[in-house]
């Protein structure tokens, strides 16, 4: 089981000239970049954000979507083990320029998350000031309803990120999007352990497509809905192996009652 983030060293450097090293190691058991994938330009994923996370001298990398002004959804696996700090570069398609960073005031992971399981794996980041939302290359992002229901099999989930394009590599400067269709739920439980109503998971049986290492907490849509958030899997890509993703539907509530919105 892999979460899909990266350690990150040298990104003092980040804040100064753009430039911000990897570490060849993988952190144990989680995920990170688009497998499979294209590239795109953040206009066409507005809500999508750049995560920095600072623990101790080692940083981090995940995604996250933009839900309001002053809130950010992520994975709450990407905040775990004495995250100090996150800073969110939003409006760019790199990583590593451009756009505008915001830093947290708070993060609040969900009472319930699960760190062996990944079961209620979402987080809210908040924010002391606005996102400025331009409309073209910053946009918040539409949740679905409480009332949705189960979300059916064979719907094409849009996920999209900075993470890596193949297992254990280089994660990506430029964002990367991948189209993956859901399973019905017995095909998750198959394929998943410990798969529960508040996940999704999603990819083709020939493996080949998936997010991986830095995607995690990134945005997964469908039809401009966020319904999913990058959680975990078994390696990238590989086959027989879904993504699995939060299930925002599920979650709903708690986003409602934590972001206000």
């Amino acid at each position: 089981m892999y979460k899909y983030y990266f350690l990150l060293l040298a990104c003092a450097i980040f804040w100064k000239d753009g430039s911000c090293k990897k570490s060849s190691q993988r952190t144990n058991d989680v995920g990170g970049k688009i497998v499979g994938g294209y590239s795109v330009t953040i206009d066409k994923a507005p809500y999508q954000a750049y995560l920095l996370l600072e623990k101790g001298k080692e940083y981090y990398q995940c995604g996250g979507s933009i839900i309001s002004k002053r809130h950010i959804l992520t994975a709450a696996h990407c905040l775990v083990d004495n995250i100090s700090q996150v800073h969110a570069r939003v409006g760019s398609t790199n990583n590593d320029k451009g756009g505008k960073v915001y830093s947290t005031k708070s993060m609040t992971i969900h009472p319930n998350y699960n760190s062996r399981t990944y079961d209620y794996d979402v987080a809210i980041l908040t924010f002391s000031q606005d996102i400025a939302i331009d409309g073209v290359n910053t946009k918040i992002v539409t949740l679905p309803s409480e009332n949705n229901g189960a979300v059916p099999a064979k719907t094409t989930l849009f996920v999209t990120g900075w993470g890596a394009t193949s297992e254990g590599g280089d994660s990506s400067k430029t964002l990367l999007a991948v189209n993956v269709p859901t399973l019905s739920v017995a095909e998750c439980k198959k394929s998943v352990s410990n798969f529960s109503d508040r996940m999704l998971c999603a990819g083709v049986s020939q493996g080949g497509k998936d997010a991986c290492q830095g995607d995690s907490g990134g945005p997964a849509v469908s039809n401009n809905v966020q319904l999913g958030v990058v959680s975990f899997g078994s390696g990238c890509a590989r086959p027989g192996n879904p993504g699995v993703y939060a299930n925002v539907t599920a979650l709903r509530g708690w986003i409602r009652k934590t972001a206000g919105v």
